[in-house]
């Protein structure tokens, strides 16, 4: 076991040495707490288990358990953490001056797999667009854990190289913060008013000047020939100076406490770009009024941003959220596959387009779009997995652009007579390390050799794409399996194929015996506004109220049927009005449901029949103002061929 690691050093000021390492640099870095609460981050949108603002980060994820579990561990090597949805990282334990263990997390990469079911869970606990949230995803770096375990030795060699000097004295004026959050509060309203440079540099000294004092603030933007330095000039002026300002605008008229004043330089930061910076002379900051500052400077950037480039922005290739939220509730992979081939030829004009996906097993490539080609051709048409210039792509793994199929060399097939042009794009569809299919564009509609912005373009669209396919063969994959099982898993009773089977096995009995069989149909009477947990609460009272005998199960998420067996209507009627009487736990009543009875055979001699008696009936019951049952009224045709 190695020394414990102690620092003397605030958080923000060890996190900004330790990310100037050229070994760290690559890296996301945050330091926290004792108990894991965050104490300072690299960057307000680092992929880093617990950051708030991060659209990547569930503060309740699997990471932040991983991270408690290895605090209790006596042992201080760097380990690594993963959370579900494919992020790893390396926690390095330390001490602070008073002897409490620290923890510096270093990672926020992901892994060649994403776990999708996860992002759309953490899109709706943040609150954020999935689609936007999927791109950002992709762009992660991936860093294998050796990488990781070298950061963390390297983050301990750090520690105990370095002899931090005695921290500054803090300025915890409450004057100083005040007027920091009242800046943040104003500042969307007061930097849209600025129409240049100029108004924009107004803008920032009149939010900032009432915490720094009067010409204590300059904007610095690259290129500048005359820079507005008059917060240099201040230099002059005392601490007690500033201090008696503060406490003027404070309304208050005592004097703080002097403490050294300093030059704060804030980079603001572009998408790609450092867009420029913003200094501000006036008293040292603590670490609470510079996480205020950097906030506001958030803020001044993207203004800045709009200032420079209010129309040039370029537009991006990848799917807009109202194409993407389409492409989600596509439930085919033929509909997504052609939803997909029309966006690629939108941004890459092309005159014939394909696109093929694997098989199960990998062996074959079959084609589920084209645009432009026979269609009597593209009917089933699939080859295999590892011949032609679609399955050189997919193993390869690599673009294929050719400006001209017969002069280049990596092409040995002879082109064909269908494709106007020799020139194509090839792309594989990869999600991490996994191969999906390849897409294909051919013929430029211009009449031009595809070129390398063509291959940008689509290469963008690609990526979401090809995990748009991964999501649905899983979620297809998922649907399979959940056909397949017994139990609904959610609310443990039959689930709907498994219903179905009951209800033969228990129609050929009621037929044997001469018995009834009664099928009740419960739904609540305003679905939008049931929960999940109030559909499992209607699983668990129909179990409760129903025989050993009788089945239920659940038939889409809101719908519960219940098989009674040897029943009469007036039974059955009497059972399903007895739920309606129901309190909960706490003498509450319960939500509203309703319920529609079908008899069998009388109201159908098979199921599916039977099922739409019930389904008219509960609608009935639904019309008549819900909480009530209602027995099917209508006999059902029974036609029968009989030969004497």
């Amino acid at each position: 076991m190695s020394a414990p690691l102690a620092t003397t050093e605030y958080p923000e000021t060890l996190l900004k040495r330790f990310a100037a390492a050229p070994e760290l640099e690559p890296f996301e870095l945050a330091l926290y707490d004792r108990q894991f609460l965050l104490l300072a981050i690299s960057s307000s949108k680092a992929a880093l288990c617990g950051n708030p603002t991060s659209p990547f980060c569930n503060p309740a994820c699997h990471a932040r358990r991983a991270a408690k579990m290895a605090m209790a561990e006596a042992n201080d090597e760097p380990r690594l953490i993963q959370c579900p949805g494919s992020l790893q990282h390396c926690l390095v334990p330390c001490r602070n001056t008073n002897g409490q263990r620290t923890y510096l997390l270093i990672g926020g990469g992901r892994e060649p797999q994403s776990n999708l079911q996860y992002l759309e869970e953490l899109a709706c606990l943040n609150q954020v667009e999935a689609f936007p949230l999927l791109q950002q995803w992709n762009q992660l770096q991936q860093f294998e854990a050796s990488k990781l375990l070298e950061a963390g030795r390297t983050a301990q060699s750090l520690f105990l190289s370095f002899s931090a000097p005695s921290p500054r004295p803090r300025n915890d004026s409450p004057a100083l913060s005040e007027a920091l959050i009242d800046a943040l509060f104003q500042a969307d309203t007061v930097l849209a008013s600025a129409t240049d440079q100029q108004t924009l540099s107004e803008a920032i000294n009149t939010l900032l000047e009432p915490a720094f004092g009067p010409r204590s603030i300059s904007l610095l933007v690259p290129g500048e020939s005359e820079p507005d330095l008059l917060c240099l000039d201040k230099g002059s002026a005392s601490p007690a100076e500033d201090s008696e300002f503060l406490s003027a605008k404070a309304g208050s008229n005592e004097t703080l406490q002097t403490c050294d004043a300093q030059m704060t330089c804030l980079p603001l930061q572009g998408d790609k770009e450092l867009l420029g910076n913003l200094l501000c002379n006036g008293p040292a900051l603590s670490a609470r009024d510079m996480l205020l500052l950097n906030m506001i400077s958030e803020r001044i950037s993207g203004r800045l941003q709009q200032l420079r480039s209010p129309q040039t922005a370029p537009e991006d290739s990848a799917p807009h959220d109202g194409d993407f939220n389409h492409l989600l509730t596509l439930t085919t992979p033929q509909e997504l596959c052609q939803r997909i081939l029309e966006n690629a030829v939108t941004q890459v004009p092309a005159n014939k387009a394909s696109l093929m996906l694997l098989n199960s097993n990998g062996s074959k490539l079959h084609l589920l779009a084209n645009l432009g080609m026979n269609q009597a051709m593209a009917a089933d048409l699939c080859i295999p997995s590892d011949q032609g210039i679609a399955g050189q792509v997919l193993q390869s793994g690599q673009a294929l652009l050719v400006e001209n199929m017969e002069q280049d060399p990596r092409i040995s097939s002879v082109p064909r007579p269908r494709f106007e042009s020799k020139t194509f794009l090839c792309l594989p569809l990869t999600t991490g390390d996994k191969h999906h299919g390849v897409i294909s564009l051919a013929d430029r509609q211009d009449g031009q050799p595809f070129n390398q912005q063509d291959l940008d373009l689509l290469t963008k669209l690609a990526g979401p794409c090809a995990l748009l396919i991964e999501r649905l063969c899983n979620r297809q994959q998922v649907s399979t399996l959940l056909d397949q099982a017994a139990l609904d898993p959610a609310t443990e009773v039959y689930s709907a194929s498994m219903f179905k089977r009951r209800f033969t096995e228990e129609a050929s009995r009621a037929t044997r015996l001469r018995q009834g069989l009664a099928l009740l149909l419960f739904k609540a009477d305003q679905p939008d506004e049931t929960s999940h947990q109030q559909a499992i609460n209607l699983a668990t009272r129909l179990k409760d109220l129903v025989r050993k005998m009788d089945v239920v199960g659940r038939l889409d998420n809101n719908l519960f049927a219940v098989l009674l067996p040897d029943t009469a209507s007036e039974v059955a009627l009497t059972i399903a009005n007895r739920l309606h009487s129901q309190q909960d736990d706490a003498g509450n009543d319960l939500p509203s449901v309703a319920c529609g009875i079908a008899l069998y055979p009388s109201n159908g001699a098979s199921f599916d029949p039977l099922l739409q008696s019930a389904k008219t009936a509960l609608t009935k019951a639904h019309q008549q103002g819900g909480n009530r049952a209602t027995l099917c009224q209508s006999s059902a045709r029974n036609n029968k061929i009989v030969f004497l």
